[in-house]
Order: structure tokens, then sequence, then C-alpha cells
């Protein structure tokens, strides 16, 4: 059996549908064709990307003026399983992109995540990694150099407080022995005088 000769007839609409009526079609079309439906068919999810490529080309106004014009010129109309542009190609080619993402992405806005998006988002994710190991690395030094600074300080306190107590310890023993000294000497002096009284 033949397939449809064109995007019109592979949405079920004709050329003079709205835009309304070419995206309740096209949401009809993808429940029957969604690949989700049968994982295991392959001819299913070809039909479903053919079925996005008419969508795509039939639900905006500029790309639906050129394909119209190229339906009533001379050369054979283009088959809904040819690229419409290199961004539907590329779906249709894709083996990463889940079935379901060209379908939400229709109305969503959403695009799918391909391996460059991935992998920029691995080297953003690698970037922020980068740069928090940086700063605990940084923070760790920083630490460290604090440690070490405020231990050299505490060296020092220590190093003087025993510097003031050795040095008042020192003066006290010095004290201490010119007391006993002159102490000695004064007894010795007393043992020499005579009593009082002796002629």
């Amino acid at each position: 059996r033949s397939g449809p000769r064109n995007y019109y007839e592979l949405l079920g609409v004709h050329p003079g549908a709205s835009t309304e009526e070419v995206k309740r079609a096209f949401f009809s079309k993808s429940k029957e064709l969604h690949p989700d439906r049968d994982p295991g068919n392959p001819a299913l999810h070809s039909r479903f990307v053919e079925l996005s490529e008419a969508y795509q080309v039939l639900s905006r106004e500029h790309s639906r003026r050129g394909y119209d014009r190229q339906l009533c010129s001379s050369a054979p109309p283009k088959s809904p399983g040819a690229t419409a542009h290199p961004g539907s190609a590329h779906a249709a080619r894709s083996s990463w992109e889940p079935p379901n993402a060209q379908y939400w992405a229709q109305f969503h806005g959403v695009r799918p995540q391909g391996p460059e998006l991935r992998q920029q988002q691995h080297k953003h994710n690698q970037r922020v990694l980068g740069y928090c190991v940086l700063i605990m690395l940084a923070g760790m030094g920083l630490h460290y150099v604090a440690f070490r600074k405020l231990e050299q300080m505490h060296r020092s306190f220590m190093d003087e407080k025993d510097r003031i107590i050795t040095a008042i310890y020192n003066d006290t023993r010095a004290r201490a022995r010119a007391n006993r000294a002159r102490l000695q000497e004064n007894l010795q002096r007393r043992q020499l005088q005579p009593p009082p009284g002796d002629p």
C-alpha cells in the first residue's frame, strides 16, 4: 500500500486547515504512532519522526508557505520521509534521543538534551568541582598558615614568660645572697666587739 503523498495527507488534514486543526491532528496521530506503544518496532519510530517533521513544517507559517509553493510547483512534492530541515534530520538520525523527547519538545519548547549539551554540562560540573576543590585547598592552606602563626606567637609568648620568670628568680636569688652576706658580716662584727662592761 502506498503511503501518504504529502504532509497534509500524513496528518490527515486538508491544505486549508488552520494551525489549531494541524495541532489537534498531530496530537491525535502522535498517540497512535508514539514509539512508546511498541518500543521494539523501528517502523513506528520512523513514522513518528515523519509525523513530527510534518507538524514542524505545517505548524509554522513561514515553512508552511514554502511547502505549499513547493506542492504547487512543477517539481515533485516532497515526500514525508524527506528532511524538512537539518534539525529534523538530526532528530531522525540520532540514536541517543529518546523517542518521546522530540514529541514533548514540540509543545513545551524544551530542547532535548544531546551529547553536546551533556558534554557541556559535564564540563561545567567539572569546572564547579575544580573550583570547590581549589577553595577547599585554599581554606586548608589558610588554616595551616594561621595555625603556624598562632603556634609561633604562643611559643614566643611562653619564651618571653620563661625569660621574665628566670630574671625574677635570678634577681631574688642575688638579693638573698646579698642579705645573707650582710647578716654574716654584722654577726662577725658583733663578735669582734668587746662586751660593754669590760674595763
